[in-house]
């Protein structure tokens, strides 16, 4: 079973630090799929057992191991895309 099954199925208690996890360090909040080479960055909000994903963007990791130049250019346009989403949510009327 992939990560996106898995989170619909088990709900707000998936979190698998191969698979799904919150980053870390200028990455926080964002969390991270991992399928294979691909990295996927999203915006998690819980409420209660429900979760929902916003995917922000996503991109293919060519080397395993430490962080690389080009993810933290990533990252980093995961967060802008972040900090945009909720900056327009913010104006909408409730």
């Amino acid at each position: 079973m992939d990560s996106f099954a898995a989170l619909v199925m088990i709900g707000s208690d998936f979190s698998i630090d191969e698979r799904f996890t919150s980053l870390h360090d200028e990455g926080k909040p964002l969390w991270e799929f991992k399928e294979h080479h691909w990295r996927l960055y999203c915006h998690r909000i819980q409420s209660g057992k429900t979760v929902v994903i916003i995917l922000l963007n996503g991109w293919k990791k060519d080397k395993k191991g430490r962080r690389t130049a080009e993810e933290k250019v990533e990252i980093q346009r995961a967060q802008n895309l972040r900090k945009e989403y909720m900056e327009s949510t913010e104006e909408r009327p409730k």
